[in-house]
């Protein structure tokens, strides 16, 4: 019984572990986020500081590329791709002592019509220069920004990949596949229109 007491222990002890540093790296892109929005704020906004800047950059496990966009509209549902991000000290889902290597993109989803959309970018395949081919997405870090989206909703979030042959850094090149479509689950099959999407950003 002790004996079984004590593995229970160390079992949650781990779980405990990988949780704190998924939350780290996930705050990271959120602190990025957040102060992006608050300086867009006016002048009730509070300034922030060259050192702090600088702390934070430091801090920031990270590698962005802002002009790495795209945009479409689909029909009147509105989909952006804000940003790519890229590290190789990204936590590892298997061991809580390990770092890994990840992409990340960050998306935003508007539906502007009275209608609904279905679509799933947060399950995209990701095909990279390196030479990788990333059926899914790792769940850690990894917002909800697919799905049925109804009228009027926004979705806006992190889509998080995580790499088996490292190197991050040394990535030029990524692209992503996945479809829209128009109507819910419930729409007849004959009924939907689809958009098949393949598109490739340019990091380097």
């Amino acid at each position: 019984m002790k004996k079984f007491l004590s593995l229970l222990f160390i079992a949650v002890l781990s779980l405990s572990t990988v949780a704190c540093s998924e939350s780290a790296a996930t705050d990271e892109l959120e602190k990025n986020d957040k102060e992006k929005s608050e300086a867009k704020t006016g002048d009730d906004a509070t300034p922030v500081s060259d050192d702090d800047k600088e702390k934070a950059k430091e801090d920031d496990i990270w590698t962005y590329y802002e002009d790495a966009t795209w945009s479409d509209d689909f029909k009147g549902l509105k989909m952006e791709i804000q940003k790519i991000f890229v590290t190789n000290e990204a936590p590892s889902d298997d061991d809580p002592d390990a770092l890994t290597s990840a992409v990340g993109m960050k998306f935003k989803l508007e539906n502007t019509t009275d209608g609904k959309f279905t679509t799933f970018p947060d399950q995209a395949v990701l095909v990279t220069s390196t030479g990788e081919q990333i059926e899914m997405t790792a769940f850690w870090g990894t917002d909800d920004v697919g799905g049925e989206i109804d009228k009027g909703v926004i979705k806006e979030g992190n889509v998080i990949w995580n790499l088996q042959r490292g190197e991050a850094d040394k990535i030029e090149w990524v692209k992503i596949n996945f479809d829209a479509q128009t109507g819910d689950y419930d729409t007849p099959y004959d009924e939907i229109e689809q958009n098949d999407y393949e598109i490739e950003l340019q990091l380097k």
